[in-house]
């Protein structure tokens, strides 16, 4: 009966020991969760900037068609010629 005390003592202790590097530690689940609400509030502002230039390279699209088409109407008006316009923009 002696042994067996301290052969208790010894499994508790082991198991306990064992089992501590196995929770997880509340500090670390919420830095972690902060991290992703970061990288998700990121994302959701590279996606604004995205739409942000797609609309300034659009209009600017636009800005050279129309300036191409005075440039056209001036070259027609002066009878010059010019050559034919290039592939339009993907």
């Amino acid at each position: 009966m002696r042994h067996v005390v301290p052969y208790s003592i010894a499994v508790v202790s082991f198991l306990l020991a064992s089992c501590s590097g196995s929770v997880p530690m509340p500090s670390s689940d919420v830095s972690s969760g902060q991290a992703i609400m970061d990288l998700g509030n990121a994302m959701g502002q590279l996606r604004d900037e995205n739409a942000l230039l797609q609309a300034d390279i659009d209009s600017l699209r636009g800005v050279v068609a129309y300036q191409d088409s005075i440039v056209r109407q001036l070259a027609a008006m002066s009878n010059l010629s010019m050559r034919p316009a290039s592939a339009p923009f993907p």
